[in-house]
């Protein structure tokens, strides 16, 4: 109900957007199937009893349509019908009995299930062979010192093995088991001295960046995916390789992994354009939030969750042109700083300074400085009529016109055409902000501005 009601919200704002008269009628169909499914929804959640169907709705709505869906007769339909319903069973696992289970349990190489009064009571034995963490079963079997956390023994210990869960699947007349158990976490090799390694998520792929103990980058890599047009099997397995070659790489060099703390859900619903909404619906951001959390946990590496604030503007602004880095990267470098609590303070490189603020709002969080920094710059961008990515509208030589710093390696801006000294160059988004005090008739406050030894300089 909450997505429906946002989709809603979204496309009745698009109707009075649209300035096409074919694109409002549109609008108007889906908010109209919107509006449909609300009622729907809302029907559904208003009945005493819900609505389940074992078997899938899709196949119950074939008998309708024989013919047409490829059955002689009836008797046909119902063949599948119950051969799909009975095609797997689910059997829950207990801590406190035998082996984590009561009806079906593991050990010597076989699952001995007990079947219901039904079909004779009697338990039959499975021969099967895990092949895959056969060795994290074992261990979840094994009994171990666990705390009670319900009943009336809560907050007592007491020798029990963990709870096994089975599912059986028949898959193409073949059956399949699954066993489902929590796994304890390796201990902890890395180490925040070391540094971090900062993950940016991104539609497309993933870009880390690792920084040393005093929060330098040292290097940095893309780890790319395809989410777009594959199926959401595909999609996790890509995802899954991508998180298995980061933690990977943060394990080789012994050092944490700090990614954000993302709300997905609301993500999805913004409008960023018709190629990124597609690709932001199919990608899976919970699942990357699952898989980074327990392959870090089953490698051993200490997974770092920071606030998503300002990370791209502050890596863009701070990184991106000195380090020679990305966007993406540099937003990795802005992640894995705030992991090991490095300041984030406003400065110009070209000044020298910090950003000084009168007396009055020194209260202020810093982030609040990056918003006015970002307000400043956006008037400053200019539409390319050029398709993105390249070079943009602005010919390469006008740079020493542009109000932005140039590189502090530029020959063009130094004194006497040698490189290394430069002449005292401000941000022009910095003086629109207000963060250098001369911009604003201020000669000097705390923090001000580091003024050159000569004038010569």
């Amino acid at each position: 109900m909450a997505t429906v009601e946002k989709q809603i919200a979204k496309t009745e704002t698009a109707v009075k957007k649209a300035r096409s008269a074919h694109i409002r009628h549109q609008k108007k169909r889906r908010l109209q199937r919107l509006l449909d499914r609300k009622n729907g929804i809302e029907s559904a959640l208003s009945a005493p009893v819900p609505s389940i169907c074992f078997g899938s709705r899709a196949l119950n709505r074939k008998q309708f349509h024989l013919r047409k869906n490829g059955y002689a007769d009836h008797a046909a339909w119902r063949k599948e019908w119950q051969a799909t319903r009975a095609a797997s069973f689910f059997v829950l696992g207990s801590a406190d009995e035998t082996s984590g289970n009561q009806t079906c349990q593991y050990h010597d190489g076989a699952l001995h299930l007990r079947l219901p009064d039904a079909l004779g009571g009697e338990t039959i034995t499975i021969p099967v062979k895990f092949r895959y963490r056969e060795n994290d079963l074992l261990a979840a079997l094994t009994p171990s010192m666990q705390k009670v956390t319900r009943g009336p023994r809560k907050g007592s210990d007491t020798l029990r093995p963990s709870a096994v869960s089975y599912r059986f699947i028949c898959r193409d007349g073949r059956w399949h088991v699954q066993a489902m158990f929590d796994v304890a976490a390796a201990p902890v090799t890395t180490s925040r001295t070391n540094g971090c390694g900062g993950i940016d998520v991104n539609p497309w792929g993933l870009a880390l960046t690792r920084i040393d103990g005093a929060g330098n980058p040292v290097d940095s890599l893309d780890i790319p995916w395809a989410v777009e047009g594959r199926q959401q099997d595909q999609v996790s397995a890509a995802i899954g390789d991508g998180v298995r070659i980061a933690v990977l790489y943060a394990k080789k060099h012994a050092v944490p992994v700090a990614v954000e703390r993302l709300d997905f859900a609301d993500k999805k619903h913004e409008d960023r354009g018709a190629r990124t909404n597609r690709m932001l619906t199919a990608f899976a951001y919970s699942a990357f939030a699952q898989m980074i959390r327990g392959r870090c946990a089953r490698e051993g590496v200490e997974l770092i969750e920071v606030n998503p604030a300002f990370t791209s503007v502050i890596g863009q602004a701070k990184f991106a042109a000195g380090y020679g880095l990305s966007v993406h990267r540099s937003a990795a470098c802005a992640i894995g700083r705030r992991a090991l609590h490095f300041g984030e303070a406003l400065r110009s490189r070209h000044t020298g300074s910090a950003l000084a603020l009168p007396a009055r709002n020194r209260t202020r969080h810093v982030w609040s400085d990056w918003g006015r920094w970002v307000k400043a710059r956006r008037s400053q961008r200019k539409a390319s009529s050029k398709p993105k990515g390249s070079c943009g509208s602005e010919p390469p030589g006008d740079r020493g016109n542009s109000l932005d710093p140039s590189p502090p390696n530029d020959r063009r801006t130094a004194v006497g055409g040698s490189a290394g000294e430069r002449m005292l160059r401000t941000n022009a988004a910095l003086i629109l902000s207000g963060a250098i005090p001369e911009a604003n008739c201020r000669p000097c406050c705390s923090g001000g501005v580091v003024r050159p030894k000569s004038q010569a300089a």
